[in-house]
């Protein structure tokens, strides 16, 4: 990718993130319906003796069989935002195995797993995320740590989302998620963060760290105004919070942009070259290179930074996370939220929302938050219903 291209994206993403333009909105919402869409097929597959790659590649399959039939005449980028990514348990986030040897897991009952994704029409990107639990009896709810965690991100998730409006600050949003952990006995995960996006743009300056941290990671405060878009990205812990990076090589890259290098290898020139035709500078798994022998020429590109790995996360091994993810436009007219909620996990927690707390007020109320529902923009490219698994909460309120 070249200087010009670099231009290019930079001004993209300036200039046309007018939520004002029922074109842009549309833009978002189609790939909102899309992300949303196949984040449901891939929860309906979870089950006892799943193996996580094959649901990685599941996710991604259904992504790109929509974007292929939409914008077609302009040769408009479209595609996958983020590729399906699915941690179980202690992980925290970033796993998308390759489904080759010494990489993979295979579900198991009582399993706490969570999946995120994403898509893109014309740089205009939604991604979502959602938790649920390997039931071996789907009529029986979830109990324990498992129960708590979930409750602790879903009402984490939830209260956030009710103070990302016109005139609120990061800051509020931040002790809203801590004080919804509390609540459940859990904490949010350190080093995790939403983030401001613009077309073609994954992350802003503008950033809602899940656990403040001045010392390693200094965030500007900064007040929400019209015509943003956000990812909130709320992942909890039944631990202290703390993670480290796991043992297993990064599977998901992203084009550096900024960076430059003579390659040396063949297999890195060729591996760059379809990183820059098929991905641009969203993320990709290494599953989706064409030619295994890509994989290969990775290496070298990360080794000079020409790509960006996203190392895979765990906190403690007796640790449970849970993690809810959406997309949230902020424009003058109200906050939307364009990828709507999946049915919750059947669990029931130990402990509650007590009605006295903040977190309950909030709760309360819509906040003006708009709630588009899923799957209108995706009528007429065989878009299809698939019923989630029987699923609830049953937590005290």
């Amino acid at each position: 990718m070249d200087m010009d291209q670099v231009e290019l994206y930079a001004q993209k993403s300036d200039v046309d993130n007018n939520l004002s333009d029922p074109t842009v909105i549309a833009k978002y919402r189609l790939a909102a319906d899309i992300a949303q869409d196949a984040l449901t097929k891939v929860v309906a597959r979870v089950a006892d003796g799943v193996r996580v790659s094959e649901l990685c590649a599941f996710g991604d399959e259904i992504i790109l069989s929509y974007t292929s039939k939409v914008y077609n005449k302009n040769s408009v980028e479209k595609g996958i935002a983020f590729p399906t990514m699915i941690s179980v348990n202690d992980c925290v986030e970033y796993y998308s195995p390759t489904g080759d040897a010494g990489d993979e897991y295979v579900l198991r009952t009582g399993d706490v797993v969570k999946i995120e994704l994403g898509a893109h029409i014309d740089g205009y990107m939604a991604t979502n995320g959602h938790t649920t639990v390997v039931n071996s009896n789907p009529a029986a709810p979830i109990e324990g740590p498992a129960a708590d965690v979930i409750c602790a991100a879903h009402f984490a998730a939830e209260a956030a989302l009710r103070l990302m409006k016109i005139g609120n600050n990061n800051i509020q949003v931040q002790e809203a998620i801590a004080e919804a952990a509390a609540l459940f006995n859990c904490s949010p995960v350190a080093g995790t963060a939403s983030n401001e996006i613009k077309r073609y743009v994954i992350a802003t300056e503008k950033m809602i760290l899940n656990v403040p941290d001045e010392e390693n990671r200094p965030v500007q405060d900064f007040v929400f105004v019209a015509n943003e878009a956000y990812t909130l990205n709320i992942l909890i812990s039944t631990g202290d919070g703390s993670c480290r990076e796991g043992a297993l090589k990064p599977t998901v890259f992203s084009r550096n942009v900024h960076q430059n290098y003579n390659l040396k290898l063949k297999s890195a020139r060729e591996a760059f070259n379809e990183i820059n035709n098929n991905f641009g500078v969203f993320p990709f798994s290494i599953r989706a290179l064409e030619n295994k022998r890509h994989r290969l020429g990775v290496t070298e590109l990360a080794s000079h930074q020409l790509v960006t790995p996203y190392p895979v996360y765990y906190t403690r091994a007796s640790d449970k996370v849970a993690q809810f993810k959406m997309t949230v436009l902020v424009a003058a007219n109200g906050t939307t939220r364009i990828t709507p909620a999946l049915p919750l996990p059947y669990v029931h927690s130990a402990y509650s929302v007590p009605s006295d707390s903040a977190v309950a007020q909030l709760l309360a109320t819509d906040a003006g938050v708009k709630i588009v529902k899923s799957g209108k923009a995706l009528a007429g490219i065989g878009a299809s219903e698939v019923a989630a698994p029987a699923q609830g909460m049953d937590v005290d309120m």
